[in-house]
């Protein structure tokens, strides 16, 4: 894999243009491989949250099962119960095994709503763990041109660093607004905040304000949305946490 640069040499009545092709090859490998281990960093602490929403379903299936072995009469009410606790299972799943996947490189439009659902379904039992309500808000639904893999991981990026950065009981809001010259989602959390003086730092490789954090996860996510044309803007809240700046530009 190749960078290429051409610059513009004018030199009296004469013009050049050199090109420059460099050898990129093991730097895109490196990053492939943090991206892989900071995804795997996150289904792992994901699974405790993870093991206690499906041991829920697990339960409710054992006890309808063990009353259909009694002889239990009204079944077809029961079967509904039990295939619906099988589909909550399975929604569960598939979005943790999405997680493990390699980023993929497959632009199309996309309902950026149904992302954000698909996220606060797989970070609801985490933020359960915690005490911590997490709300999405959207007045209409909204279409990007992404990569549908790659956005969800930054999203889910930033839902997990909020979990992460509140002690106490609270709420996170993903909140979704769009207009004609951008689309943005805002992720507001209630934790600490970030010093002013620190929010330019954030994103930067191994840079993190949490004791047990790498920074390697708003890095990748940076780049990630500068290879969708978008940005990430982080400022504090008024009382209390910071809020997360997705901004899409319409084209």
């Amino acid at each position: 894999m190749f960078e290429c640069t051409i610059e513009k040499l004018v030199d009296k009545d004469e013009v050049y243009f050199i090109s420059t092709l460099k050898d990129v090859t093991d730097k895109k490998e490196s990053e492939e491989m943090m991206i892989r281990s900071e995804k795997m960093s996150i289904a792992g602490q994901l699974a405790a949250g993870i093991a206690h929403e499906i041991r829920n379903p697990l339960t409710s299936l054992k006890g309808f099962l063990q009353l259909l072995q009694a002889g239990l009469t009204s079944k077809e009410e029961y079967y509904q119960i039990m295939l619906e606790e099988i589909e909550k299972m399975e929604s569960i799943t598939s979005e943790l095994l999405f997680i493990s996947k390699p980023l993929t490189d497959n632009k199309k439009t996309e309902a950026i709503n149904e992302m954000i659902e698909d996220v606060v379904m797989l970070m609801k039992p985490q933020a359960k763990l915690k005490d911590i309500q997490l709300g999405f808000e959207s007045e209409e639904t909204a279409f990007i041109y992404c990569d549908r893999s790659q956005i969800k991981q930054v999203i889910l990026n930033l839902v997990k660093n909020g979990i992460e950065a509140m002690d106490q009981p609270g709420t996170i809001v993903i909140r979704l607004e769009a207009n004609h010259e951008s689309v943005i989602i805002r992720v507001i959390d209630e934790g600490g905040g970030i010093p002013s003086d620190l929010i330019n730092k954030i994103g930067e490789p191994f840079f993190t304000t949490k004791q047990s954090g790498t920074g390697l996860g708003l890095m990748i996510s940076k780049q990630i949305l500068a290879q969708h044309n978008a940005i990430l803007d982080i400022t504090q809240n008024k009382d209390r946490g910071s809020t997360f700046h997705i901004i899409f530009p319409v084209k």
